[in-house]
């Protein structure tokens, strides 16, 4: 048995496991294949180089587990979180060819121009070319990197590089080498003369001599017992033991002349086919499926150069000029120009010819088996609901309605607008329209076909939205109106009208429509959903969908045919499957990634189709089918990137770039006073790419999470002393709200509060307190001594001044005893003139015989007596001693009070030698009554209010 013969045996033996599960998933692959209704385009989300920020080639990829993303760009590598793009080596002068990432390790390894190495911890770079003898170090491009086992692999045309952790040992060929090729954890390469060898340790194992062996190999896949060879001509080839044999001509046929740049296979088994010409081929192997993906199915370019299916089963395309990320798992389609449609959808219907579509340009339709719809002439302008009545099917319009047909428009009623038409339960032979003013009333004649009758009177308002409930009356939800009853007469021609709006306690008065849900009436507001009761007439608050919904602003509220239940709210998009009667479970959805995407102005959502909705949307319409979700949850919790303070720009952690999901983060430790502290997250939801909504918490701080936002930046300031719970939470791809793993915040004290400088602060205070007292003690007793000392001084001072007083009282006293006595001698003396002259003018009288002599003798004695006595009270003399002895009493009186008179002066100096007024009226020669008056008339000279004492103030003056 030959040695060729002998590899391809061992390769078929290695993959009976994979293809014993290949050929199970691929029947299963195959059903969800038949399964689309719709063939349309898938969500795409293309990054430009002004978005990453590098060159416009982008070769290849690598991912580190489920986290950042890393791209080969011509000017550096590129690593995406799924909020962000970052560039690095890039001013190399090297151009990054090729990526792999290495799990065990934490490395990622790059081939470039001239160069190979790998990349660790904070991307610090490591070359390998040292490790290479100096003579094999002439190589050019490295086109690929593999890592096999232990071994890393870098693919140049010149030799093959094997790296062992080691040392660097090179696997050369007389001929050189085109592209290599990873297969099943074996690796394989093509000489450029056209041979075909497997990789084993640091030989090449020939698989024997393919029909092609002028053709460059693009791409090698496995096949059940074989490999699927695909050529850069776009060839197509099965290589197994008894030979190679062209397969999938019609493939084959596709990409003739569109140069095949790369093929992978991904997680489902179709082939991803990168083209230089024509974009993308996903081809399905077991059913012959083929799919093109280009610049008309949403690619910035047809030039595609590179695919990788990252760890969420998204796909990314490297192409010529950016970046494109493809939601290739998605249950979802987009369905606008790549079918014929032009202009905003609203509304689709299948039937048996075919499907209907309404937009805002008019009505198309899609025969069976077609792939473009065409335009019914006649319709243009906006069409709006579609309704099938006795197996004929209408549409609203701008101009009326119209019935639709074997591929055409027939117009049943002109008029200034028809939202829609819905047959009456009630009246079976009649329908109702809502119309741009009201409701218009229509009859099912012998035909089976509607026929206008009249516009129904007494009511005017835009009725998109109207319902018929059990007794057979129209309840109609005015969009900026609020809620009405409409009760039709026995002729359904005239309405009695009640606007039960205007009357409610509920949010119904404006912004409401209504939705029939399990046969049950729904009033949809912007405070959530409410049960309309059709017995009671009376509106209720919903309890099953509300858990979810909450009481948000309601957008859509839809069940389609198999009783999913949609709701699209104002911060979800929330779907409910059906598990038994009125009982339904929220469901994790992709139509979230699609929510920006809606028709924002008339929302609707068409039931009437095949295995799932058409959502109406901006452009055409969103196809999406819940039962093709995948139901593995790829929720992935949001990280902290880094944790730094912005004031002096240090950092209190980082996540490395290549490192794992960490368990947890060891609590963060930060100092009292830290001004900014600020939060940097990392998603790692490419789907949600720049769309993105996070919310934040810092329990000990914030009540709650805060509001939603889109920075992924988180800043606290000035955070007191304590220990905080941080978290933060996002969306996942399907709307799930997930939340990070609590980062414990501890906010300690600066050092000058901490323990121990409060136990420094006290044992400096004691010592500073000893050597005060020390201080105060010695500075007591020095002032104690000097107090002493003064004391003693003062003592001896006082007693010399008092010595001086009572020297100076004695003479005082001597000086007024002296006075008193000069006083008393004067007055003894006056007496004594005064007796003698009264002796003498006795003497004269008695010698005198006359009685006139003597009565004139006696006249002169009175008149001596008289004069004595003034003499003796000679005021001058009186006034002289007394401001001696009363300290100048009269003279500082009289300059204050210039107007008393001599006899008031008299008056205050007896009143101020406390003399009683008996006294003071003998002293002045006056009865009582004239001291009281003289007392009167010097108490208001004087100014003294009634209450004041006389005698106190003259006493005290």
């Amino acid at each position: 048995m030959s040695t060729t013969t002998r590899r391809l045996k061992r390769f078929t033996s290695d993959s009976r496991f994979f293809l014993k599960n290949w050929l199970v998933f691929s029947l299963f692959l195959s059903v969800i294949s038949a399964t689309h209704a719709f063939s349309g385009k898938y969500p795409i989300r293309n990054f430009t180089p002004a978005e990453y920020g590098a060159g416009i080639q982008n070769i290849d990829f690598a991912q580190n587990r489920d986290l950042n993303l890393f791209v080969a760009n011509n000017l550096g590598v590129l690593s995406f979180n799924g909020n962000q793009w970052k560039t690095y080596a890039r001013n190399t002068g090297k151009k990054q060819r090729s990526l792999a990432f290495d799990v065990g390790l934490d490395r990622l390894y790059v081939g470039s121009q001239g160069d190979f190495g790998f990349f660790e911890d904070d991307w610090r770079y490591v070359s390998l070319l040292e490790k290479i003898p100096e003579d094999e170090r002439d190589f050019d491009e490295v086109w690929d990197v593999f890592i096999l086992g232990s071994n890393v692999f870098f693919c140049t045309f010149q030799g093959i590089y094997r790296y062992d952790g080691q040392g660097v040992s090179l696997i050369s060929h007389p001929h050189g080498f085109n592209r290599a090729f990873l297969v099943n954890n074996k690796l394989f390469t093509q000489s450029q003369s056209g041979e075909l060898f497997e990789i084993d340790g640091n030989k090449l194992m020939p698989l024997g001599r393919n029909s092609r062996v002028n053709q460059v190999v693009a791409g090698v896949v496995r096949k059940e017992t074989g490999y699927v060879v695909v050529y850069n001509s776009g060839e197509v080839e099965f290589l197994d033991t008894s030979g190679s044999k062209g397969i999938f001509p019609d493939l084959a046929n596709a990409l003739s002349g569109k140069y095949v740049n790369h093929v992978a296979q991904i997680s489902d088994g179709r082939l991803v086919i990168s083209t230089q010409r024509a974009g993308l081929y996903i081809f399905d192997m077991q059913s012959g499926q083929l799919e093109n993906i280009t610049v008309d199915g949403g690619l910035l370019s047809n030039a595609c150069l590179r695919v990788f299916q990252d760890n969420g089963g998204s796909l990314w395309v490297g192409m010529q000029n950016g970046i494109a990320l493809i939601d290739i798992r998605s249950p979802i389609r987009l369905i606008n120009q790549n079918i014929g449609l032009e202009g905003s959808g609203y509304e689709a219907f299948e039937t048996g010819e075919g499907i209907y579509f309404t937009t805002s340009n008019g009505i198309y339709f899609r025969p069976i088996g077609k792939a473009e719809s065409m335009f019914l002439t006649g319709t243009e302008g906006p069409a709006y609901g579609l309704q099938q009545i006795n197996e004929k099917l209408y549409a609203g319009h701008h101009t009326g309605l119209f019935m639709l047909e074997n591929g055409k428009a027939t117009r049943i009623l002109k008029s200034d607008g028809l939202w829609q038409v819905k047959p009456l339960q009630a009246n079976p032979k009649y329908a109702i329209g809502g119309t741009y003013s009201g409701l218009h009333l229509f009859e099912i004649d012998e035909k089976g076909v509607l026929r206008e009758v009249q516009k129904i009177k007494g009511f005017n308002e835009s009725s998109r939205f109207f319902e018929e409930d059990v007794k057979g009356r129209i309840w109609v939800g005015q969009y900026y109106k609020g809620l009405y009853l409409i009760s039709l007469n026995n002729t359904l021609r005239e309405a009695d009208v009640e606007k039960i709006s205007e009357s409610s306690q509920l949010p119904i008065q404006q912004y409401v429509f209504l939705s029939r849900v399990d046969d049950e009436i729904y009033v949809c507001t912007t405070k959530g959903i409410y049960k309309l009761n059709q017995i009671t007439d009376t509106i209720e608050e919903e309890q099953v969908f509300s858990k979810i919904v909450g009481r948000n602003w309601i957008y859509q509220f839809v069940q389609d045919k198999r009783k999913n239940v949609y709701v699209q709210s104002e911060n979800a998009m929330a779907l409910f499957k059906q598990v038994g009667p009125g009982n339904y479970v929220d469901v994790p959805s992709s139509l979230f990634q699609l929510r920006q995407s809606f028709n924002n102005d008339l929302l609707s959502v068409s039931t009437n189709v095949t295995n799932g909705v058409l959502f109406n949307a901006n452009e055409g319409f969103i196809y999406y089918d819940p039962g093709l979700e995948d139901r593995a949850s790829f929720a992935k919790e949001p990280l902290i990137d880094k944790i730094i303070s912005v004031a002096d720009d240090s950092t209190f952690y980082f996540r490395k770039p290549f490192s794992a999901r960490p368990d947890e983060i060891q609590p963060i430790r930060i100092t009292e006073g830290t001004r900014v502290l600020q939060f940097v997250m990392e998603s790692f939801i490419f789907g949600d790419a720049n769309n993105q909504n996070f919310r934040y918490q810092l329990s000990g701080f914030d009540k709650d999470f805060g509001e939603w936002t889109n920075l992924f930046v988180k800043e606290y300031t000035n955070l007191k002393v304590g220990e905080y719970e941080f978290r933060v939470q996002t969306f996942g791809s399907r709307g799930e709200i997930v939340t990070s793993k609590p980062l414990k915040v501890i906010v300690m004290p600066p050092f000058y509060k901490s323990v121990f400088a409060k136990v420094i602060y006290f044992l400096l205070g004691l010592t500073v307190l000893y050597l005060l007292y020390r201080l105060q003690r010695q500075y007591y007793r020095g002032k104690q001594a000097e107090l002493e000392q003064s004391r003693k001084l003062e003592i001896e001072r006082k007693q010399k001044e008092l010595q001086q007083v009572k020297e100076e009282q004695t003479k005082s006293e001597l000086q007024h005893l002296n006075t008193l006595l000069a006083a008393s001698t004067m007055n003894l003396v006056v007496k004594n003139e005064f007796m003698e002259n009264i002796k003498e003018e006795i003497r004269v009288a008695t010698k005198t015989d006359k009685v006139e002599d003597k009565q004139l003798a006696l006249e002169r004695i009175f008149k001596e007596i008289d004069s004595t006595l003034k003499v003796h009270e000679d005021w001058k003399q009186f006034e002289y001693h007394f401001d001696r002895v009363h300290g100048d009493f009269l003279s500082r009186l009289t300059a204050e009070f210039r107007d008393l008179t001599p006899g008031e002066q008299k008056l205050c100096a007896f009143l101020r030698l406390n003399m009683d007024t008996k006294e003071i009226a003998n002293l002045m020669g006056i009865t009582l009554r004239g001291v009281e008056v003289s007392r009167y008339r010097l108490r208001k000279k004087l100014g003294l209010d009634s209450h004041q004492n006389l005698s106190k103030f003259i006493l005290e003056y």
